[in-house]
């Protein structure tokens, strides 16, 4: 008896990352990350190229530092990630990043001969995300997606807080009566509140605030450390020398901490 019941195609469909920042998280994320990256040694680069393919990201490899430069910035949006070699014979790698960071949305990580602590400071200075020292490790790129969650976090929590304050101003006048720090804040403004008022308000509003640490700011504090020197390097130091409005002995202190952590794993691999 023949029978008619014909055989099923079984048809698996791999999904790969989803590059819609709100749902970077879905799928197989970071599974598919795209990542550019630059060496001139070609086995150096070869072996980069199988150590973030086993980890089942998307690598787009470059020789040429010229061409890097080219993708990085007239192509970001085709890549996640940026794995970019500090020591070139043709291009000046350090300049040319250091002039298109403020274009760029995009994590670059700098990979070096160089394990001196001020190499990494001076790279630090102009926006890079990380500092690898050669030869690179498989399990020092495991992780690079990190850079990328936290690029996406930052920029959410910008978005946040500049719809939080649009939502305020646009209410400013109704909430006034209800909420007597915003009084507060409007007596000041009108020059009605006393100058102990003054401090109250502003100690209020300064504790509250979060701080994003762009490129900027990252910079002011980095050279505030380097003009303290060893040892004179502390929180409130570097805040005065910094002399940003808004910012806190907290919010340096925090920062000073990732920084030294980095520093002292940089040591440990030396």
């Amino acid at each position: 008896v023949k029978s008619n019941i014909r055989p099923v195609k079984t048809v698996v469909v791999r999904i790969g990352i989803i590059h819609n920042p709100s749902n970077m998280f879905t799928c197989n994320f970071p599974e598919g990350l795209r990542v550019l990256v630059f060496d001139e040694n070609l086995q150096t680069l070869l072996s980069l190229e199988k150590h973030l393919q086993d980890f089942q990201y998307k690598v787009t490899r470059c020789q040429e530092g010229a061409g890097a430069m080219r993708l990085l910035r007239n192509h970001m949006n085709t890549f996640d990630i940026a794995i970019i070699e500090a020591q070139n014979s043709t291009v000046d790698i350090f300049r040319l990043i250091s002039e298109i960071a403020s274009e760029i949305d995009l994590p670059i990580i700098i990979t070096s001969k160089d394990d001196s602590v001020q190499s990494v400071i001076n790279w630090m200075k102009i926006g890079v995300c990380d500092y690898l020292i050669k030869p690179i490790r498989p399990e020092d790129l495991r992780f690079i997606f990190k850079h990328v969650v936290k690029k996406m976090q930052v920029g959410k929590r910008v978005e946040s807080e500049e719809k939080a304050t649009a939502e305020k101003s646009s209410s400013v006048g109704d909430s006034t009566i209800r909420n007597p720090n915003k009084r507060k804040r409007s007596l000041f403004i009108d020059g009605q509140v006393g100058e102990k008022d003054q401090d109250h308000v502003r100690d209020s509003t300064t504790k509250k605030r979060r701080v994003v640490w762009d490129n900027e700011l990252k910079k002011k504090f980095l050279d505030a450390m380097e003009d303290l020197g060893p040892g004179k390097a502390v929180p409130k130091k570097i805040l005065e020398r910094m002399n940003v409005v808004g910012m806190t002995r907290e919010n340096v202190a925090s920062h000073l901490q990732v920084t030294f952590l980095l520093l002292l794993t940089m040591a440990s691999l030396n």
